[in-house]
């Protein structure tokens, strides 16, 4: 998650205005005239590109089928991922539980619109336009939400405050960028327009998406358990530092950025031995096997990379022999 402050700017007698990070802009392919949906989530607003309207066909989900609340949250991801852009959700005799589990899942999904039209019945409908979303800077979306993790470890083992909304923000931002490379994806797939490093990709998305997930369940921990850690503070600025390269690999892989990346994952790894068997307790000790497992699956990351990058005419060519 990028936060870049804005000024508002004064238009007409009662008007404020604030202006769009150009990059933010040039990734969606906007201009000026095109429609963008400001949604209001109470304490923040979102501002999301509207859809062109194109190949969009409406669909009746009969949910009360699924009978349990939480099936239906994870059926919502479901349509969202399969490019399903509006549907009429019925959640007919499921209670007021139904509907609160619905629209607590649509706030992690990047793009999603969810109106309850009745007590039983809620429209979905996306309001994210595919044709200008660039996967890559969803990508880097997510190697930063990584980042942002690690830093919460960081803070927590350092003695500093930090809250459930915190943990909750972050877990929230890690599942929207998954599941909007996972929408892009099945996409690409149904289209027919594969890029050549979509399995890198795929593989590479999903092993960040565990990597996130398993620093944040270390920073609960030592949260928790009132961790205070320097080795572990430094290992998860390692982890933040390192998150932005690997995910940059995966959305662009180069040479260059191999080497780079190589260089840092071997040079964490090394590290992590001689941490666990110097650890004061075994709070401490557990919470680095933690940050052990995110480092060595980013390290898997790398090698599915590298193995794309190898098998390329750039390193493997027919022998002339």
């Amino acid at each position: 998650m990028n936060i870049t402050p804005r000024k508002l700017q004064k238009l007409g007698a009662s008007s404020l205005v604030v202006t769009l990070p150009h990059t933010w802009i040039e990734a969606h392919g906007l201009k000026a005239g095109d429609v963008v949906y400001i949604v209001d989530e109470g304490d923040r607003l979102k501002i999301v590109p509207a859809s062109t309207g194109s190949d969009r066909n409406a669909y009746e989900f009969e949910a009360y089928k699924l009978v349990m609340p939480q099936l239906v949250s994870w059926a919502l991801t479901c349509l969202y991922v399969n490019n399903v852009n509006e549907a009429t959700i019925d959640l007919r005799g499921m209670g007021p539980e139904a509907m609160q589990v619905l629209k607590e899942a649509s706030m992690r999904l990047l793009g999603l619109e969810l109106l309850e039209v009745e007590r039983d019945r809620a429209v979905m409908k996306i309001v994210l336009d595919d044709s200008k979303a660039d996967p890559k800077h969803a990508i880097k979306g997510l190697g930063s939400a990584v980042s942002n993790i690690a830093e919460l470890l960081r803070q927590v083992v350092e003695g500093g405050q930090v809250t459930e909304d915190q943990f909750s923000i972050a877990t929230n931002e890690l599942t929207k960028y998954q599941h909007l490379i996972m929408r892009y994806v099945v996409g690409s797939m149904n289209s027919g327009s594969v890029e050549g490093n979509l399995q890198g990709t795929i593989v590479g998305t999903a092993l960040l998406g565990v990597v996130g997930n398993t620093l944040l369940d270390a920073a609960k921990m030592a949260s928790r358990l009132e961790v205070r850690s320097r080795v572990v503070s430094q290992l998860a600025s390692q982890v933040r530092d390192l998150a932005p390269l690997v995910s940059a690999m995966v959305a662009q892989p180069s040479v260059k950025r191999l080497h780079e990346v190589a260089f840092n994952v071997v040079a964490t790894i090394s590290s992590i031995e001689s941490y666990i068997k110097s650890s004061q307790s075994a709070a401490e000790a557990a919470i680095i096997a933690k940050v052990d497992d995110a480092i060595k699956t980013m390290a898997i990351v790398f090698m599915t990379i590298l193995c794309g990058a190898v098998m390329g005419e750039e390193y493997l060519k027919p022998s002339t022999q």
